[in-house]
């Protein structure tokens, strides 16, 4: 008598395969279009607050009306959170980047840090 594997089994073998197939290509495709940038939006509150160059060191505190608190730092052609007050820190402890498609978020307190190459308004982005 043959020991087979239940149908359901095969099945949950089959989709936890192609889950991580679908995964693995995601995060190469992630990988391609990462890319060493030029320049640093900073977006708080769904405004674009500014562009500016990495190669510039500056300091930037974001403060808002709700008590929310960042510190973003760009320094020796790196941007990254140095402090805040939302309660996870996820942003805070985020390593500092000079890729595009590394974004910084803080969803507490609205804040998307993105570094951008140069003129990558005609780019195609990650999602595109």
């Amino acid at each position: 008598m043959e020991n087979k594997a239940p149908k359901s089994t095969k099945f949950w073998v089959v989709l936890i395969g192609v889950i991580l197939v679908v995964a693995v290509a995601g995060m190469l495709v992630i990988q391609s279009v990462r890319e060493e940038g030029a320049q640093v939006v900073i977006t708080w509150n769904g405004e674009v607050e500014g562009t500016y160059p990495l190669d510039q060191d500056e300091t930037f505190v974001f403060e808002g009306e709700n008590g929310g608190r960042n510190v973003v730092v760009i320094e020796n052609g790196m941007v990254f959170v140095s402090e805040a007050n939302c309660p996870d820190q996820i942003c805070v402890n985020h390593k500092p980047t000079n890729q595009t498609a590394d974004p910084i978020v803080c969803l507490p307190n609205k804040l998307v840090v993105e570094v951008s190459a140069p003129n990558s308004e005609n780019q195609l982005d990650g999602v595109s």
